[in-house]
Protein backbone atom coordinates (compact mmCIF):
# COMPACT_ATOMS: atom_id res chain seq x y z
CA UNK A 1 0.00 0.00 0.00
CA UNK A 2 1.25 3.60 -0.90
CA UNK A 3 1.66 6.29 1.55
CA UNK A 4 -0.91 9.00 1.24
CA UNK A 5 0.39 12.20 0.17
CA UNK A 6 0.40 15.08 2.86
CA UNK A 7 -2.17 17.39 2.77
CA UNK A 8 -1.08 21.05 2.86
CA UNK A 9 -4.08 23.88 3.98
CA UNK A 10 -4.06 26.61 1.27
CA UNK A 11 -1.35 29.56 1.51
CA UNK A 12 0.73 27.28 4.46
CA UNK A 13 4.46 27.05 3.49
CA UNK A 14 5.39 23.19 2.96
CA UNK A 15 9.34 22.06 2.98
CA UNK A 16 10.46 20.58 0.04
CA UNK A 17 13.28 18.82 0.19
CA UNK A 18 16.46 18.89 -2.02
CA UNK A 19 20.23 18.13 -2.60
CA UNK A 20 22.63 20.82 -3.23
CA UNK A 21 25.93 20.17 -4.60
CA UNK A 22 28.47 20.69 -1.74
CA UNK A 23 32.16 19.25 -2.52
CA UNK A 24 34.14 17.16 -4.39
CA UNK A 25 37.52 15.80 -4.66
CA UNK A 26 39.69 12.77 -6.42
CA UNK A 27 41.85 10.20 -4.91
CA UNK A 28 45.55 9.73 -6.52
CA UNK A 29 45.47 6.20 -7.85
CA UNK A 30 43.91 6.90 -11.04
CA UNK A 31 41.42 3.59 -11.00
CA UNK A 32 37.87 3.87 -10.60
CA UNK A 33 36.20 3.61 -7.17
CA UNK A 34 33.97 0.79 -6.75
CA UNK A 35 32.64 1.07 -2.89
CA UNK A 36 31.69 4.04 -0.50
CA UNK A 37 29.68 2.97 2.86
CA UNK A 38 29.05 5.77 5.85
CA UNK A 39 30.35 4.82 9.47
CA UNK A 40 26.64 4.01 11.03
CA UNK A 41 28.69 3.82 14.40
CA UNK A 42 29.79 7.31 14.63
CA UNK A 43 28.48 9.62 17.25
CA UNK A 44 25.70 12.20 15.74
CA UNK A 45 27.95 14.96 17.69
CA UNK A 46 31.04 14.09 15.72
CA UNK A 47 31.00 14.80 11.51
CA UNK A 48 30.45 12.10 9.44
CA UNK A 49 32.74 9.66 8.46
CA UNK A 50 33.03 7.11 5.20
CA UNK A 51 34.84 4.79 3.50
CA UNK A 52 35.64 4.32 0.17
CA UNK A 53 37.73 1.95 -1.95
CA UNK A 54 39.31 1.95 -5.34
CA UNK A 55 42.69 0.15 -6.86
CA UNK A 56 44.09 -1.50 -3.34
CA UNK A 57 43.38 1.17 -0.69
CA UNK A 58 40.77 2.35 1.48
CA UNK A 59 40.40 5.71 2.30
CA UNK A 60 38.58 6.83 5.50
CA UNK A 61 37.32 10.83 4.81
CA UNK A 62 35.07 13.24 7.27
CA UNK A 63 32.88 15.80 6.22
CA UNK A 64 33.25 18.73 7.55
CA UNK A 65 30.68 21.92 6.72
CA UNK A 66 31.23 22.56 2.99
CA UNK A 67 34.52 20.02 2.50
CA UNK A 68 35.82 16.46 2.27
CA UNK A 69 38.88 15.68 4.47
CA UNK A 70 41.10 12.78 4.55
CA UNK A 71 41.39 10.94 7.56
CA UNK A 72 43.63 8.35 6.90
CA UNK A 73 44.33 5.36 4.52
CA UNK A 74 45.80 1.68 4.22
CA UNK A 75 47.01 0.04 1.11
CA UNK A 76 47.33 -3.39 0.91
CA UNK A 77 50.74 -5.15 0.64
CA UNK A 78 50.06 -7.06 -2.58
CA UNK A 79 49.67 -4.34 -5.53
CA UNK A 80 47.70 -6.45 -7.92
CA UNK A 81 44.83 -6.33 -4.91
CA UNK A 82 41.58 -4.63 -6.29
CA UNK A 83 39.28 -3.53 -4.05
CA UNK A 84 35.03 -3.98 -4.71
CA UNK A 85 33.84 -3.52 -1.37
CA UNK A 86 33.86 -1.94 2.37
CA UNK A 87 31.68 -2.18 4.95
CA UNK A 88 32.17 -1.12 8.54
CA UNK A 89 32.30 -3.29 11.44
CA UNK A 90 32.65 -2.92 15.04
CA UNK A 91 33.53 -4.50 18.45
CA UNK A 92 33.36 -4.02 22.30
CA UNK A 93 36.42 -3.05 24.41
CA UNK A 94 36.92 -3.75 28.01
CA UNK A 95 36.02 0.09 28.84
CA UNK A 96 32.13 -0.64 27.76
CA UNK A 97 33.22 1.71 24.38
CA UNK A 98 33.24 0.34 20.40
CA UNK A 99 36.24 -0.31 18.39
CA UNK A 100 35.27 0.83 14.60
CA UNK A 101 37.10 -1.22 11.95
CA UNK A 102 36.46 -1.69 8.04
CA UNK A 103 35.92 -5.20 6.40
CA UNK A 104 37.01 -4.89 2.62
CA UNK A 105 37.21 -7.24 -0.32
CA UNK A 106 38.17 -7.63 -3.75
CA UNK A 107 39.06 -9.46 -6.40
CA UNK A 108 41.52 -11.64 -4.46
CA UNK A 109 39.15 -13.10 -2.55
CA UNK A 110 40.58 -12.58 0.76
CA UNK A 111 38.83 -10.08 3.41
CA UNK A 112 40.68 -7.69 5.22
CA UNK A 113 39.92 -6.34 8.84
CA UNK A 114 41.60 -3.16 9.48
CA UNK A 115 41.84 -1.48 12.38
CA UNK A 116 40.99 2.04 12.51
CA UNK A 117 42.47 2.60 15.41
CA UNK A 118 45.58 0.87 15.61
CA UNK A 119 46.17 1.73 12.04
CA UNK A 120 46.51 -1.82 11.01
CA UNK A 121 45.05 -5.16 8.85
CA UNK A 122 44.19 -6.98 12.06
CA UNK A 123 43.07 -9.82 10.90
CA UNK A 124 42.44 -12.05 7.37
CA UNK A 125 39.22 -14.47 6.32
CA UNK A 126 40.31 -16.79 3.04
CA UNK A 127 38.04 -19.44 1.93
CA UNK A 128 36.38 -17.70 -0.91
CA UNK A 129 37.12 -19.50 -3.94
CA UNK A 130 37.24 -15.78 -6.28
CA UNK A 131 36.37 -12.27 -6.01
CA UNK A 132 34.11 -11.05 -3.58
CA UNK A 133 31.41 -8.54 -4.66
CA UNK A 134 30.09 -7.43 -1.67
CA UNK A 135 30.18 -7.24 2.29
CA UNK A 136 26.85 -6.73 4.33
CA UNK A 137 26.81 -7.16 8.49
CA UNK A 138 24.14 -9.00 10.59
CA UNK A 139 22.17 -6.19 11.80
CA UNK A 140 21.50 -7.70 14.88
CA UNK A 141 24.63 -9.65 15.94
CA UNK A 142 28.20 -7.51 15.00
CA UNK A 143 30.40 -10.83 14.91
CA UNK A 144 28.59 -12.22 11.61
CA UNK A 145 29.87 -10.93 8.33
CA UNK A 146 27.75 -12.23 4.72
CA UNK A 147 30.46 -11.88 1.65
CA UNK A 148 28.67 -12.52 -2.10
CA UNK A 149 31.56 -13.90 -4.17
CA UNK A 150 32.08 -14.65 -7.97
CA UNK A 151 32.56 -18.61 -6.69
CA UNK A 152 28.57 -18.31 -7.45
CA UNK A 153 27.57 -18.56 -3.47
CA UNK A 154 27.79 -16.51 -0.23
CA UNK A 155 29.43 -17.04 2.63
CA UNK A 156 28.40 -16.06 6.00
CA UNK A 157 31.76 -15.54 8.58
CA UNK A 158 32.12 -15.24 12.23
CA UNK A 159 34.49 -12.32 12.74
CA UNK A 160 34.90 -12.90 16.25
CA UNK A 161 36.11 -16.80 16.01
CA UNK A 162 37.59 -16.02 12.15
CA UNK A 163 35.87 -19.09 10.82
CA UNK A 164 33.59 -19.59 7.92
CA UNK A 165 30.39 -21.10 9.47
CA UNK A 166 27.42 -21.40 6.55
CA UNK A 167 27.66 -21.82 2.49
CA UNK A 168 24.24 -20.54 0.89
CA UNK A 169 24.72 -22.16 -2.76
CA UNK A 170 24.92 -25.37 -4.27
CA UNK A 171 21.81 -27.60 -6.03
CA UNK A 172 19.76 -24.78 -6.48
CA UNK A 173 22.17 -21.82 -5.46
CA UNK A 174 23.09 -19.24 -8.17
CA UNK A 175 24.31 -20.71 -11.22
CA UNK A 176 26.63 -17.82 -12.09
CA UNK A 177 28.82 -15.00 -10.12
CA UNK A 178 26.72 -12.98 -6.94
CA UNK A 179 27.06 -9.72 -7.21
CA UNK A 180 25.19 -8.59 -3.75
CA UNK A 181 23.53 -9.44 -0.57
CA UNK A 182 21.51 -7.70 1.93
CA UNK A 183 20.09 -9.21 5.17
CA UNK A 184 16.45 -8.19 6.57
CA UNK A 185 16.10 -5.87 9.10
CA UNK A 186 15.09 -8.70 11.05
CA UNK A 187 17.85 -10.70 10.63
CA UNK A 188 15.66 -13.32 9.01
CA UNK A 189 16.20 -13.27 5.73
CA UNK A 190 19.55 -12.70 3.24
CA UNK A 191 18.85 -11.68 -0.52
CA UNK A 192 21.25 -12.59 -3.02
CA UNK A 193 21.44 -11.52 -7.17
CA UNK A 194 23.82 -12.43 -9.72
CA UNK A 195 24.99 -12.68 -13.25
CA UNK A 196 22.37 -15.43 -13.69
CA UNK A 197 19.42 -12.93 -13.67
CA UNK A 198 18.18 -14.35 -10.61
CA UNK A 199 17.19 -12.54 -7.24
CA UNK A 200 17.24 -15.72 -3.72
CA UNK A 201 15.83 -15.67 -0.80
CA UNK A 202 17.80 -17.60 2.37
CA UNK A 203 16.52 -17.97 5.44
CA UNK A 204 18.07 -17.86 8.82
CA UNK A 205 15.49 -19.11 10.81
CA UNK A 206 16.12 -22.81 10.29
CA UNK A 207 16.77 -24.77 13.64
CA UNK A 208 19.91 -25.89 11.26
CA UNK A 209 21.28 -22.42 10.60
CA UNK A 210 20.56 -20.89 14.19
CA UNK A 211 22.63 -24.17 15.49
CA UNK A 212 25.71 -23.34 13.31
CA UNK A 213 25.71 -19.68 14.13
CA UNK A 214 25.59 -20.82 18.04
CA UNK A 215 28.27 -23.60 17.84
CA UNK A 216 30.32 -21.56 15.84
CA UNK A 217 31.05 -19.62 19.20
CA UNK A 218 32.06 -22.53 20.87
CA UNK A 219 33.66 -24.67 18.87
CA UNK A 220 37.10 -25.40 19.97
CA UNK A 221 37.95 -28.96 18.91
CA UNK A 222 41.32 -29.70 16.99
CA UNK A 223 39.11 -30.73 13.64
CA UNK A 224 37.99 -28.26 10.57
CA UNK A 225 34.95 -26.05 12.05
CA UNK A 226 32.10 -28.50 10.13
CA UNK A 227 30.68 -25.86 7.53
CA UNK A 228 27.07 -25.89 6.92
CA UNK A 229 25.92 -25.87 3.12
CA UNK A 230 22.67 -24.61 2.40
CA UNK A 231 21.60 -25.90 -0.94
CA UNK A 232 17.88 -24.66 -1.23
CA UNK A 233 16.81 -20.66 -0.80
CA UNK A 234 13.29 -20.39 -0.21
CA UNK A 235 12.28 -18.09 -2.79
CA UNK A 236 14.37 -17.95 -6.51
CA UNK A 237 13.05 -15.99 -9.45
CA UNK A 238 14.38 -14.64 -12.81
CA UNK A 239 11.04 -13.00 -13.33
CA UNK A 240 11.80 -9.41 -12.60
CA UNK A 241 14.92 -8.91 -14.43
CA UNK A 242 16.16 -10.70 -17.98
CA UNK A 243 20.07 -9.28 -17.80
CA UNK A 244 22.36 -9.39 -14.93
CA UNK A 245 21.23 -8.26 -11.48
CA UNK A 246 23.87 -6.13 -9.62
CA UNK A 247 22.20 -4.38 -6.70
CA UNK A 248 19.53 -5.76 -4.54
CA UNK A 249 18.05 -4.41 -1.15
CA UNK A 250 15.70 -5.03 1.29
CA UNK A 251 12.30 -2.45 1.65
CA UNK A 252 10.59 -3.10 4.52
CA UNK A 253 8.68 -6.16 3.42
CA UNK A 254 9.21 -5.07 -0.17
CA UNK A 255 12.33 -5.98 -2.48
CA UNK A 256 14.47 -3.18 -4.14
CA UNK A 257 16.05 -4.84 -7.15
CA UNK A 258 18.31 -3.16 -10.26
CA UNK A 259 19.93 -4.40 -13.23
CA UNK A 260 21.82 -3.31 -16.15
CA UNK A 261 18.43 -2.34 -17.98
CA UNK A 262 17.71 1.63 -16.74
CA UNK A 263 15.25 0.81 -14.01
CA UNK A 264 15.02 -0.42 -10.50
CA UNK A 265 12.57 -2.71 -9.30
CA UNK A 266 10.33 -2.36 -6.08
CA UNK A 267 8.26 -6.05 -5.85
CA UNK A 268 6.92 -8.46 -3.07
CA UNK A 269 8.26 -12.28 -3.03
CA UNK A 270 5.28 -14.59 -2.37
CA UNK A 271 6.11 -17.36 -0.32
CA UNK A 272 3.38 -19.44 -0.50
CA UNK A 273 3.04 -20.10 -4.22
CA UNK A 274 5.13 -22.74 -6.08
CA UNK A 275 4.97 -23.14 -9.68
CA UNK A 276 7.62 -24.83 -11.24
CA UNK A 277 9.23 -26.45 -8.88
CA UNK A 278 8.89 -26.55 -4.77
CA UNK A 279 11.00 -23.53 -4.35
CA UNK A 280 8.40 -20.01 -4.50
CA UNK A 281 8.90 -18.31 -7.52
CA UNK A 282 6.02 -15.76 -7.74
CA UNK A 283 6.09 -12.21 -7.36
CA UNK A 284 4.37 -9.04 -7.62
CA UNK A 285 5.82 -6.14 -9.69
CA UNK A 286 4.56 -2.85 -7.54
CA UNK A 287 7.01 0.09 -8.99
CA UNK A 288 9.44 0.99 -11.82
CA UNK A 289 11.82 3.15 -10.85
CA UNK A 290 13.37 4.18 -14.23
CA UNK A 291 16.13 6.42 -15.69
CA UNK A 292 18.85 6.43 -18.49
CA UNK A 293 22.36 5.83 -19.53
CA UNK A 294 22.76 2.78 -16.87
CA UNK A 295 23.06 -0.28 -19.12
CA UNK A 296 26.29 -1.49 -17.28
CA UNK A 297 27.01 -4.00 -14.70
CA UNK A 298 28.38 -2.93 -10.95
CA UNK A 299 26.32 0.66 -10.53
CA UNK A 300 24.87 0.14 -7.08
CA UNK A 301 22.15 2.35 -5.28
CA UNK A 302 21.34 3.00 -2.12
CA UNK A 303 17.92 3.33 0.15
CA UNK A 304 18.54 6.90 2.86
CA UNK A 305 17.93 5.45 6.33
CA UNK A 306 15.17 6.70 7.27
CA UNK A 307 13.26 5.14 3.88
CA UNK A 308 12.61 8.59 1.92
CA UNK A 309 14.74 8.55 -0.37
CA UNK A 310 16.42 5.93 -2.97
CA UNK A 311 19.65 7.40 -5.24
CA UNK A 312 21.34 5.44 -8.02
CA UNK A 313 24.31 6.48 -10.87
CA UNK A 314 24.32 6.13 -14.20
CA UNK A 315 27.53 6.08 -16.58
CA UNK A 316 27.47 9.53 -17.98
CA UNK A 317 27.92 10.83 -14.17
CA UNK A 318 24.64 11.77 -13.18
CA UNK A 319 23.00 10.98 -9.69
CA UNK A 320 18.88 10.31 -10.04
CA UNK A 321 17.25 10.87 -6.41
CA UNK A 322 13.39 9.50 -6.08
CA UNK A 323 11.55 11.03 -2.97
CA UNK A 324 9.67 8.71 -1.68
CA UNK A 325 8.04 9.84 1.62
CA UNK A 326 5.49 10.19 -1.09
CA UNK A 327 4.38 8.70 -3.81
CA UNK A 328 7.16 8.10 -6.13
CA UNK A 329 7.20 10.55 -9.31
CA UNK A 330 10.01 11.74 -11.59
CA UNK A 331 13.68 11.60 -9.90
CA UNK A 332 15.66 14.64 -9.29
CA UNK A 333 18.37 14.91 -11.67
CA UNK A 334 22.09 15.43 -9.73
CA UNK A 335 25.07 16.56 -12.20
CA UNK A 336 28.27 18.46 -12.01
CA UNK A 337 29.90 19.63 -15.14
CA UNK A 338 32.94 17.99 -14.30
CA UNK A 339 31.29 14.66 -13.30
CA UNK A 340 31.19 12.78 -16.53
CA UNK A 341 32.21 8.83 -15.61
CA UNK A 342 30.32 6.40 -13.74
CA UNK A 343 28.79 6.51 -10.77
CA UNK A 344 29.50 3.03 -9.52
CA UNK A 345 27.95 3.97 -5.82
CA UNK A 346 26.14 6.36 -3.65
CA UNK A 347 26.04 6.31 -0.10
CA UNK A 348 23.54 8.26 2.70
CA UNK A 349 25.16 9.52 5.63
CA UNK A 350 23.12 7.59 8.86
CA UNK A 351 20.65 10.75 9.38
CA UNK A 352 20.35 11.08 5.60
CA UNK A 353 21.33 14.38 5.27
CA UNK A 354 24.59 13.72 3.15
CA UNK A 355 25.28 11.76 0.18
CA UNK A 356 28.70 10.72 -1.25
CA UNK A 357 28.62 8.91 -5.20
CA UNK A 358 31.86 7.67 -6.41
CA UNK A 359 33.19 7.08 -9.81
CA UNK A 360 34.86 5.61 -12.28
CA UNK A 361 37.96 8.55 -12.64
CA UNK A 362 38.45 8.47 -8.79
CA UNK A 363 36.85 11.35 -7.96
CA UNK A 364 33.54 11.15 -5.58
CA UNK A 365 31.05 14.14 -4.99
CA UNK A 366 29.15 15.47 -2.03
CA UNK A 367 25.28 16.81 -2.02
CA UNK A 368 23.74 17.84 1.09
CA UNK A 369 19.71 18.23 2.05
CA UNK A 370 18.69 21.48 1.77
CA UNK A 371 15.62 22.15 3.05
CA UNK A 372 13.43 25.49 1.55
CA UNK A 373 10.06 26.75 1.96
CA UNK A 374 8.17 26.80 -0.96
CA UNK A 375 4.30 28.42 -0.84
CA UNK A 376 1.57 26.04 -1.96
Amino acid sequence: MRPKKLKVEKRELSKRKGFKFTSWCKEDHKEPIFGVAFNPYNHPDHPPVFATVGSNRVTIYECTENSINVIQSYSDPCTEEIFYTVCWVYSGTDDGKIETMVAIAGMRGLIRVVSLKQLKNLFTLMGCGDSINELKLHPKDNNLLLSASKDNSLRLWNLKTRRCILIFGGLEGHRDEVLSCDFDLNASYVLSCGMDHSVKMWSLESDDVKDIIQSSYTYNEEKPFPVLNKHFPVFSTRNIHRNYVDCVRWFGNFVLSKSCENKIMCWKPNLSVKKSSDIPDQSEVLHSFEYGNCDIWYMRFAVSPNFDAIAAGNQIGKVFLWDISEEPGKPAILSHQKCSTAIRQVCFSPDSTIMVAVSDDSSMWRWDKEVRPTSS
